[in-house]
């Protein structure tokens, strides 16, 4: 499906429709017409959006509360995000060891020492789970916080429903640029990529890491979101707000650092600089006396190493333009069983 949106249009109200040169799925967001190069019978779903006045409105509030009385919005786009959830049965196979370090005491009286050796302990086993993943359905444009959109989505599954005109009117709908074919393969590859990753975090060495992945089903889910830019002190920031009726909140945002913020991060560094160095005025007097080699190094190491940190830390903050503020984790897979 190869169009552009001058030459495109609803076939049921004639609305201009968002599309692209990669779109599989295209949505009208004036009468809720869709259509797929797959099947004629794809319907995507749709969670619920808030009263866009309600947004705008909200979007200038917090806006003002967290950049100061002097930001201003710029650009303010209410979009329709498209998400495919899909779910997968999947069972992975595994073999590989994991070494463990213990410690045993050796000698007698002054000669006594603790000596540490590893142990290479076997892991094999099967992991079958169930999971729901979220796959983005554009192919090259970056939305920003996309990564708590996924997450957001994977939360709010049940309360999709059937495309209406009244949900999605005023709002830009965004079709997939990827086929259900497509998002399955993506999804099984995440899948084996999910369980490798954990698997390797529990394993020196993994040898044997085999996955089969069975689809249990697939939802193309259009969530409403409002991505806004806004100025503060003669820079752009970005933030995107979650637009799912009742469920107002910041998804994720560019902050500006304020001078106050500035101020707190110093002294907050400042007082781990001065804890560090009261710990290691405490602990010199246990030096040379008997207590293990290792531990003995650790007490002479880490007051100047959590101070060096501090203040590393500390100047980073001093200088940065800008934190990311995020109430969702970026999490695009979940286990349901």
């Amino acid at each position: 499906m190869s169009y552009s949106v001058d030459e495109f249009r609803c076939s049921v109200c004639g609305a201009p429709i968002d599309v692209s040169p990669y779109s599989v799925v295209v949505v009208c967001g004036y009468c809720g017409w869709s259509s797929s190069v797959e099947s004629a019978g794809l319907k995507p779903l749709v969670v619920p959006p808030e009263d866009r006045g309600f947004l705008r409105a909200w979007l200038e509030k917090i806006v003002r509360s967290k950049a100061g009385k002097i930001a201003t919005v710029r650009d303010v786009r209410f979009l329709m995000v498209p998400v495919w959830v899909v779910y997968v049965n999947a069972s992975t196979r595994y073999n590989g060891y994991r070494t463990e370090t213990r410690s045993r005491r050796v000698g007698t009286g002054k000669y006594a020492r603790i000596q540490t050796y590893d142990v290479y302990v076997p892991v094999k086993g099967v992991i079958d789970e169930k999971l729901a993943i979220a796959v983005y359905g554009r192919r090259f444009e970056s939305t920003f916080g996309i990564g708590t959109v996924k997450s957001s989505v994977l939360d709010r599954v049940r309360s999709a429903v059937e495309l209406e005109p009244s949900l999605t009117k005023g709002w830009d709908v965004l079709g997939s640029e990827f086929s259900q074919e497509e998002v399955l393969e993506a999804a099984k590859t995440r899948v084996a990529d999910e369980h490798r990753r954990r698997l390797e975090s529990m394993t020196t060495k993994l040898y044997d890491c085999y996955t089969t992945a069975d689809v249990a089903g697939a939802r193309l889910i259009l969530y409403p979101v409002l991505e806004a830019r806004y100025e503060s002190g003669g820079k752009s920031y970005r933030m995107i707000i979650d637009g799912v009726k009742g469920s107002t909140r910041v998804l994720k945002a560019e902050l500006p650092i304020t001078t106050s913020a500035r101020i707190i991060r110093g002294l907050a560094a400042a007082a781990v600089v001065f804890a560090a160095a009261l710990l290691a005025s405490l602990l010199q007097p246990l030096i040379g006396t008997e207590i293990p080699e290792e531990l003995q190094l650790a007490m002479t190491v880490a007051p100047p190493a959590i101070a060096g940190f501090a203040g590393f830390l500390g100047s980073m903050m001093a200088t940065a333009v800008q934190r990311i503020s995020k109430t969702v984790e970026e999490i695009d897979i979940r286990v349901l069983g």
